[in-house]
This record gives C-alpha cells, structure tokens and sequence, in this order.
C-alpha cells in the first residue's frame, strides 16, 4: 500500500503554483505576435510533421485541448476482493480508540455470468 507523504487535507503547496513575475509576463506578451506568425509560417512549410505539429497548436489555443475518452476493463477475483476488503476493514476497526462497530456488506452483487467460473 502507498504510503502519503501528507495527510488528507493538507498541501504540500498551500500557497499554490508560483505567480509569473509581470515583466516577464510583458516580455512574453510583446513576443506573441512574433510567435503567432512562425506558427502560421510552420503551417504553411513545406515538413508535414511540423504542419501537423502547428495545426494542432493553433486548434489547441483556440479551440482547447480535446478532452481524453477511456474505455476501462478490468478483470477482478471477487473473492480476493472482499477478503482484501475485510482485512482493510480489520486494519481500520483496530487503529480506532473506540468501540465503534463496523458493518461489513458482503451481499454478492447480482451480475451476469463472467464466463470464468472454471479459472478459480
């Protein structure tokens, strides 16, 4: 189990990312035509990487970046699941200083037939 360096709750940068400068950001500003031109120069070059490289740049600038689509499966030994469960919950139950009861939940989610009975 990973251990955290910091409790929950707690940042190891409660006063946030570093502010830029504002000369730094005038200097930036001053140099954005210049730069918004070699990428209208890269788009119409004659290196098909470059061209794409450009294209996506100027879209990512003005439309924003696409938004990441995952598609997820994973395949899970509920039995090693639920004992993995019930020693966390063990863990939990005993690091406590009170006599708090815990209720376990172990009613199997009604599901279809995986196909894998026989690998057990």
């Amino acid at each position: 189990m990973a251990k955290h360096l910091w409790k929950p709750g707690v940042s190891g940068n409660p006063s946030g990312r570093p502010k830029t400068p504002d000369e730094v950001k005038e200097m930036l500003r001053a140099l954005t035509p210049k730069a918004v031109q070699r990428l209208g120069e890269a788009l119409d070059g004659d290196d098909q990487k470059l061209r794409v490289t450009a294209a996506q740049e100027i879209l990512n600038r003005t439309l924003g970046r696409p938004h990441a689509t995952l598609d997820v499966k994973a395949t899970v030994d509920s039995g090693q699941a639920h004992l993995q469960a019930l020693v966390s919950l063990t863990a939990l139950a005993a690091s406590r200083k009170t006599a708090e009861v815990l209720t376990i939940d172990a009613t199997p989610a009604l599901s279809a037939p995986s196909g894998n009975e026989s690998d057990g």
